[in-house]
């Protein structure tokens, strides 16, 4: 990843499933459609690891920025 993605390049869904995990801090990989998982890791957005998906620093920045 060259650049951190911008909140207007994710579908609504996408961003909902990024602003879910935030709110959750954590959650299973089960808690997000596998569609949106994978963009998400490919984007950068989110971590996966030990059967958990986690925001990544670049994924709370877009969240928050499409906030406002």
């Amino acid at each position: 990843m060259d650049r951190i993605p911008r909140g207007s390049e994710l579908t609504d869904d996408e961003m909902r499933a990024l602003r879910g995990l935030i709110q959750r801090n954590t959650g299973s990989t089960g808690t997000i459609a596998r569609p949106h998982r994978e963009r998400l890791l490919a984007l950068g957005l989110i971590s996966a690891g030990m059967g958990l998906v986690m925001p990544t620093p670049a994924g709370r920045i877009v969240a928050r920025a499409a906030a406002r």
